[in-house]
């Protein structure tokens, strides 16, 4: 029997500086029950660990000397939590608003048939952060994506799109982002814990797809925010979460009809290509630096795809 109270688990791997903002801020959380911090490390090469140990003591420090991944790293870190709430955190994620994790425990006692929640996630200048939440990988939810028809006439799409996220109210999703994801620990029983067919990027949406299979809400809390780095202070997104969702595109679909890797890859392709021109003609013809660099990534994005055709 697990005590009442939160785990936080945070799976690090070369986290430079991010992790120690990220516990800094974590730090100075309202939380009202008890709690704990394990952090997983992947076996760093950076010092991350040296510098956990020597900063933070009241982290629980797992050094590992195997790098288990996402998914793996939690596994790990949830043999040793020992509260019934597990939020998982990556080291990019911070806590600005000190009333984040108390918000978050408050909805989750309020409604004790949802079984997992995040919050609206925000790059550091306020924007939001498109992909901290969505719908199972389907093939119209793709083809709904691909057209940036998201959140209109009612459609839903493989990510809620910004204009979704600007709610009042608790929205019922598929999956939310694993940067921000509490969970209750009986939740993640009854889909056989924190294992993952994918290494990095996509446990999220296959562990969200799962709780729904098993009966739990799954909520997205727009009034919440948490800022995300997403791909660290870089600020380069890496294409590889498209390998990530594409294989839960296959695993979700299997054996039905459009469930082929080319029907995933191919309206994805091509709405990234046609989002590159516009972004591109946007950024040239209002001087926009930002427009010319979401152009960028579109065409890496769509470049990608080429590689999941078969």
């Amino acid at each position: 029997m697990n005590g009442i109270g939160l785990s936080v688990l945070i799976v690090t791997y070369n986290a430079g500086a991010d992790i120690e903002t990220c516990l800094q801020l974590l730090a100075t959380s309202r939380i009202n029950r008890p709690y704990e911090v394990i952090l997983v490390d992947n076996a760093s090469s950076d010092g991350t660990p040296e510098r956990i140990a020597y900063g933070f003591p009241w982290v629980k420090l797992m050094a590992e000397q195997t790098n288990h991944g996402f998914a793996g790293g939690n596994a790990v870190g949830l043999k040793a939590a020992q509260y019934d709430t597990i939020l998982l955190l990556n080291p990019d994620a911070f806590l600005r608003d000190p009333e984040v994790l108390a918000a978050a425990l408050a909805h989750l006692d309020a409604h004790p048939d949802v079984g997992a929640l995040g919050p609206r996630l925000i790059f550091p200048d306020g924007r939001h952060q498109v992909g901290d939440a969505g719908y199972e990988p389907r093939p119209l939810s793709t083809l709904v994506h691909a057209a940036g028809l998201s959140g209109r006439f009612g459609l839903r799409g493989l990510y809620l799109a910004s204009r979704q996220a600007r709610g009042r109210t608790a929205v019922d999703v598929d999956w939310v982002c694993g940067a921000f994801l509490m969970m209750r620990r009986a939740a993640i029983e009854t889909i056989g814990g924190l294992e993952s067919p994918m290494f990095l990027y996509g446990e999220d949406v296959d562990w969200g797809c799962r709780l729904r299979d098993a009966g739990w809400r799954v909520a997205y809390l727009p009034t919440i925010a948490v800022i995300h780095l997403q791909g660290g202070s870089a600020g380069v997104r890496s294409a590889r979460w498209l390998d990530g969702l594409a294989e839960i595109y296959r695993l979700r679909n299997a054996g039905r009809f459009l469930s082929s890797p080319a029907f995933f890859s191919g309206p994805l392709r091509l709405g990234f290509t046609l989002r590159a021109l516009a972004y591109g003609f946007a950024g040239r013809l209002k001087h926009r630096p930002d427009l010319a660099h979401r152009a960028e990534d579109m065409r890496r994005f769509s470049a990608h795809l080429r590689s999941l055709r078969s």
